[in-house]
């Protein structure tokens, strides 16, 4: 049976730690205000310029109001208190929020400017706050997704962390969090009673055991305690966690039953129990339908718009080195079907030959492989490979049908064959030019991570969430994120 000794309620004796743990998620909020109330003054500033419009006044008086209603509207839906609380705030599943309180303010102002013909109060007419709410519904994410990971990792005010259980799940965790320094978490070390052996997580110590949380929340100043599969069930660990008075430090737990869920899902709640209600892996014929539609009213435009920048490619590569311009490899497709991948040629003429010489220094895990450095590639192709070039002739597959532009990525024959069991309900989509292994990490995520992403994306598949990631996909590549 589980004990644990009733911690004291925290004193004022370190009133320091709990304003410096408040500090840390305020100052984000306020950088995240002034961002958005920037934006909010420029893209005014230009509607202004761009649209019939009254005195200097009067248009003052506007950028002013629109400034402080838009500010206020914000708030209310919630645009500011996630980065408070959550790890990760995803900046483009704020497009509807965003959506929805400048809607608010605009038809407010249309309103009082219109029907009640308060020009004296709104000086705009209806076209200058049209433009205005189109302009900044396109600036206000991509400057929000900027400040977060630009600007936000350069704060030096990220949140003391600590990971309660130091096992397979806890050293994962730990790992990601290590990765991705636009989560703002600093990393300080496990607590745990019989921690594992830690992989690839130097200097990060076990700093006690699970009865010493409440002691190393304080000794450390932990802003965060993330638990993640604890010896100990996390309804008692958070029950010590709050009864020692820690108002200000933030709990995320990793549920059980990660590994089969994404953030899609949906959660109902019986009777004050909530309940997640995960997908089947099927899609529909309407849902398939869409999904090619989708692909088809992208892709063909995009490849009429790239072409010069295709021939550029192939001219290069031609004058590179010897060899083909274009790389094939069969595939496993959709339904267990073979297609034939179209890449930029990025390695030597022959060089799959070579590939046995290599396999001591693969750097890959299960059948994958990969070397960053690997010898075989040519000073063009190299290239082609940090920005994800060489991918761009996969749009002949998407137009084929054979690929889409997001799915499961597209195992090599020998690949799949080592994926068994509930993995190969991956099959049931087409596989994807990107897909949430490459959102998430590119080639730093092994081979039975990357199925497991695949099927969660199977589980989970949405227009919506095609959108995200293929918008997500170009900062990840030019960020050479996972290179």
């Amino acid at each position: 049976m589980e004990t644990f000794e009733t911690p004291p309620l925290e004193t004022h004796a370190r009133p320091a730690a709990r304003a410096e743990r408040r500090g840390r998620t305020h100052q984000i909020v306020r950088y995240l205000i002034l961002g958005d109330a920037v934006i909010l003054a420029l893209a005014a500033a230009f509607t202004l310029l761009v649209t019939e419009h009254g005195t200097a006044r009067e248009s003052t008086l506007w950028i002013g109001i629109t400034l402080a209603a838009s500010l206020v509207s914000f708030s209310f839906y919630g645009l500011y208190e996630r980065d408070r609380g959550q790890i990760v705030v995803a900046t483009l599943d704020e497009w509807r929020d965003f959506l929805h309180a400048l809607s608010l303010v605009c038809l407010l102002e249309v309103v009082v400017a219109e029907a009640i013909g308060g020009h004296a109060v709104v000086p705009a007419s209806t076209s200058t706050i049209a433009v205005f709410w189109f302009g900044a519904l396109v600036v206000l994410p991509a400057a929000r997704g900027a400040m977060r990971n630009f600007v936000v990792p350069r704060l030096n005010n990220q949140q003391s962390t600590i990971v309660v259980g130091a096992g397979v799940v806890g050293q994962m965790v730990a790992r990601k969090i290590r990765k991705h320094p636009e989560y703002n978490l600093r990393l300080v070390g496990f607590v745990d009673d019989e921690p594992h052996d830690l992989v690839d997580l130097e200097g990060v110590p076990v700093l006690g055991g699970e009865d010493d949380l409440v002691d190393v929340i304080r000794e450390h100043e932990i802003s965060r305690v993330v638990l993640a599969f604890s010896r100990r069930s996390a309804e008692r660990l958070l029950e010590v966690v709050r009864a020692a008075g820690f108002q200000d430090v933030h709990l995320s737990i990793v549920p059980r039953y990660f590994e089969l869920i994404a953030s899609s899902v949906s959660i109902v709640d019986v009777e004050g129990i909530p309940v997640v209600e995960v997908p089947s892996a099927h899609l529909s014929r309407l849902a398939r339908f869409s999904k090619r539609c989708f692909d088809l009213v992208l892709t063909i435009p995009g490849l009429i718009l790239i072409a010069p920048a295709l021939l550029l490619i192939a001219a290069a590569i031609k004058l590179d080195s010897r060899g083909p311009v274009f790389f094939r490899q069969p595939r496993m497709g959709r339904g267990h079907e073979v297609f034939e991948i179209i890449k930029f040629r990025t390695m030597q003429d022959g060089a799959e030959q070579r590939r046995s010489e290599l396999v001591a220094v693969n750097e890959s895990t299960g059948p994958l492989f990969k070397i960053r450095e690997d010898p075989r590639v040519t000073r063009v192709g190299r290239w082609l490979r940090t920005l994800s070039l060489d991918e761009l002739p996969q749009l002949l597959n998407v137009i084929k049908g054979e690929m889409s532009l997001v799915g499961p990525r597209p195992f090599v024959v020998y690949e799949d064959e080592k994926i068994d069991g509930w993995a190969r309900r991956r099959l049931d989509l087409t596989p994807g030019i990107t897909g949430l292994w490459q959102v998430l990490g590119r080639n730093d995520i092994g081979f039975e991570e990357m199925v497991k992403l695949d099927y969660l994306y199977v589980n989970n598949w949405s227009l919506w969430w095609d959108l995200k990631l293929l918008l997500r996909t170009a900062p990840v590549v030019f960020s050479r994120r996972g290179y």
